[in-house]
């Protein structure tokens, strides 16, 4: 059975994924492309799982930008199998 990472990893390289407005918004206020996005999940690792006992875990992941900036993203398996991006931020 793969990793999560490895789920990840691979929902994102065969384009199954989707970005929440709020990530889209986040990710141009910080300068970050969906280039940065990619890269920080195939650079990554789980640092965080919030889950407040309904409703699906999120994951919070922690990677690099194209450029090696540090980069996080939480993140989710939708029901369709879809990884969702919730949102992005440099630190």
């Amino acid at each position: 059975m793969p990793s999560r990472m490895g789920v990840f990893r691979r929902k994102v390289a065969l384009g199954r994924y989707e970005l929440t407005g709020h990530a889209k918004d986040e990710m141009e206020q910080d300068g970050f492309s969906i280039g940065d996005v990619k890269s920080a999940v195939y650079s990554s690792r789980i640092v965080g799982v919030q889950h407040h006992g309904r409703g699906p875990r999120k994951y919070v992941v922690a990677g690099k930008a194209e450029d090696r900036r540090p980069l996080r993203l939480v993140c989710r398996l939708t029901a369709t199998g879809q990884l969702r991006i919730i949102t992005v931020f440099g630190v």
